[in-house]
């Protein structure tokens, strides 16, 4: 009952920035590890991403759509020095965490201690970079979407790519797939 009282919360929000001409996304204060931050900031500036936000946007999208894998022992991320910073989501991506806090609550044995969030960093920083930030996933299609264009020409410049090499996965629904922990 409490995961559908955030979701109706989280699109309510939503609508409101939207008729307030405000961002399409939301904020949320997340828990990562220092080293967790710094390597999303590290990737944001190295992929030419607008901001930290985008960087951890990539994260979700990347394991939501089964791209990457959390485990449910998910290791160590540094987390004796958690940092609180605020990123900027958009709903799906907040209703899919909030998803996933629920599956691991009500239904899979989880001997870790890392939250989502933390969990869904670590499995992107074992990944290679590309497929965490070289894959273009667009919730409409790329020639609709200017961001994803923009992306198209960074992904070239940074992995030595023609436009038709460059991975597009369009048309994404992450709260279509059920990519809980494993």
């Amino acid at each position: 009952v409490c995961y559908y009282y955030n979701i109706i919360y989280i699109y309510t929000i939503l609508i409101i920035n939207k008729m307030m001409k405000k961002s399409n996304y939301m904020p949320m204060a997340m828990n990562l590890a220092a080293n967790q931050w710094s390597w999303l900031e590290d990737m944001a500036s190295k992929y030419k991403l607008s901001s930290t936000s985008k960087a951890m946007r990539c994260c979700i999208n990347c394991v939501a759509l089964g791209d990457a894998k959390m485990q449910s022992d998910g290791g160590c991320c540094g987390c004796n020095n958690i940092i609180t910073k605020d990123v900027e989501l958009s709903a799906e991506q907040l209703a899919w965490l909030e998803g996933q806090k629920q599956q691991c609550v009500t239904g899979v044995k989880d001997s870790s201690k890392l939250s989502i969030e933390q969990k869904v960093v670590s499995a992107c920083m074992k990944l290679d970079e590309y497929t965490v930030f070289g894959i273009i996933r667009c919730k409409s299609s790329v020639a609709k979407c200017e961001g994803a264009q923009e992306a198209v020409e960074n992904i070239q410049q940074q992995f030595s790519m023609k436009k038709d090499e460059v991975v597009t996965k369009e048309n994404i629904d992450i709260c279509s797939k059920n990519c809980g922990c494993e």
